[in-house]
């Protein structure tokens, strides 16, 4: 089942907000596990997001490339350079 680009939009926006709240608690007790999951859900959407632009023949938006190569670094860093 493939979603429309708004709710994709709506899954980048939320994704984004969650790891936002979540990095700006982590001195307060959040773990590191917990912030990794919410950037990899961030990457998750992102990714998702730039497909479904890019199976229309749409140009992806360089600052959701830029996002996504930033959050795969954040995700692993072992994989960035690849």
């Amino acid at each position: 089942m493939t979603r429309s680009l708004p709710a994709l939009r709506a899954r980048v926006i939320r994704a984004r907000s969650d790891e936002a709240a979540l990095a700006g608690a982590r001195p307060r007790g959040v773990s590191a596990a917990g912030l990794g999951e919410a950037r990899r859900a961030t990457l998750d959407a992102l990714v998702e997001y730039a497909a479904a632009i890019e199976a229309l023949s749409w140009p992806v938006p360089r600052s959701i490339l830029m996002e996504i190569r930033m959050h795969k670094i954040l995700c692993d860093p072992r994989d960035s350079y690849r």
